[in-house]
């Protein structure tokens, strides 16, 4: 694999010498923090729990009845997580969420990151939308396993399912006090039809052990101890690094670039021009100089031995302060309600006291 993989706009001539070894990330990463991100893509699509008819998986070691769990015949119950952690703490919400719902002992759970596969529906991170688009999904696929295994229970006890219930990772018969572990019951459960949509309770809110309350992140440890492996820990055979130079405005662009400096740097091996897009670009690559190098200490002081002339380009006009005294004005016209409830004004023209103040949050890069 070479620069051109991964810039495919690459000169020709401009292919990698041999690479040579980068100096070790590990203790940089613990000593500074610093972490990358690998985001997957894919459709919105999700298979469902029963669009294989049967849950049975003959000979299947654990026992996989939901795209997002398989449960062992110890117990131990694996959640794949389908979305990217970005410090928002999704590979431990998303898993929490799921064996909840299922009454599962959180002890004997474990998580692990799910690959880019449409099967687990959308993988793109963005727009705070992993427990928004897929709450619902993830108590549901709770829900069912718990069913399955009360199901299980009450088949191997001769008994009706509405005797039995679920309680932290095992079954118990009410009347008659008998336990069985989950773990134990995965034999039988494999063989079981899927429950019916009737069959399959999603908790009440006061029925629910975690929500709402402080949990610890399944990767504070990892994440505290330089040991959690990030997006920039992927090597791969012959990959090299880029680092960009990006116009000082956005919508700018090069009018010029003198890259021999940059060309100079050990290890930097092409210097590659991006081409602008129009703005509003929204989510398409903005434009700037690209240095290829074989590691990114190289890519790095290769950008900055660049000497590019830039173009303002249409925001070379932008000013903070006009740009703020035009949203004050804007937000003092007359809007469209978006709701109502009540009566505003009278509930204010019969209060005893009333609180006025104003906020305001500059015009900043997104984060």
């Amino acid at each position: 694999m070479s620069a051109r993989d991964f810039l495919p706009w690459l000169p020709a001539g401009a292919a990698p010498a041999d690479d040579a070894p980068s100096p070790p990330r590990r203790d940089f990463v613990k000593q500074l923090g610093l972490c990358g991100l690998v985001v997957a893509i894919g459709p919105i699509g999700i298979r469902r729990l029963g669009d294989t008819g049967r849950l049975l998986r003959e000979g299947a070691e654990p026992w996989s009845p939901h795209v997002y769990l398989a449960v062992a015949d110890d117990g131990i119950v694996t959640i794949l997580c389908h979305r990217s952690e970005m410090g928002q703490g999704i590979r431990t919400t998303m898993p929490m969420i799921i064996a909840d719902e299922m009454e599962a002992d959180w002890a004997m759970c474990r998580v692990e990151q799910a690959d880019g596969d449409s099967k687990y529906g959308s993988q793109n991170t963005d727009g705070s939308t992993s427990i928004r688009d897929f709450l619902s999904i993830y108590r549901e696929a709770g829900a069912t396993l718990r069913a399955l295994f009360e199901d299980a229970a009450a088949r191997e006890w001769g008994v009706n399912a509405s005797e039995v219930r679920a309680r932290n990772h095992e079954v118990v018969h009410e009347s008659s006090e008998r336990t069985r572990s989950f773990g134990s019951l995965v034999a039988t459960a494999r063989t079981l039809e899927l429950p019916p949509a009737a069959r399959i309770r999603i908790k009440r809110p006061d029925e629910r052990r975690w929500e709402g309350r402080q949990m610890t992140s399944i990767d504070l440890v990892p994440m505290t101890t330089g040991k959690a492996v990030y997006g920039a820990d992927l090597v791969l055979p012959g990959m090299k690094i880029a680092v960009i130079a990006r116009p000082p405005v956005w919508g700018g662009k090069a009018v010029s670039v003198d890259d021999s400096a940059a060309r100079r740097v050990p290890g930097v091996e092409a210097v590659v021009r991006i081409p602008e897009t129009p703005v509003p670009s929204a989510f398409f690559p903005l434009g700037g100089v690209a240095v290829v190098a074989r590691n990114t200490w190289a890519a790095m002081k290769g950008r900055d031995a660049l000497k590019i002339t830039w173009e303002a380009g249409p925001n070379g006009t932008y000013d903070s302060e006009s740009y703020k005294a035009a949203l004050q004005a804007a937000v003092r016209q007359p809007g469209a309600p978006g709701r109502t409830n009540g009566d505003v004004t009278q509930a204010l023209a019969g209060a005893s006291r009333t609180l006025s103040a104003e906020y305001y949050v500059p015009h900043l890069s997104h984060a």
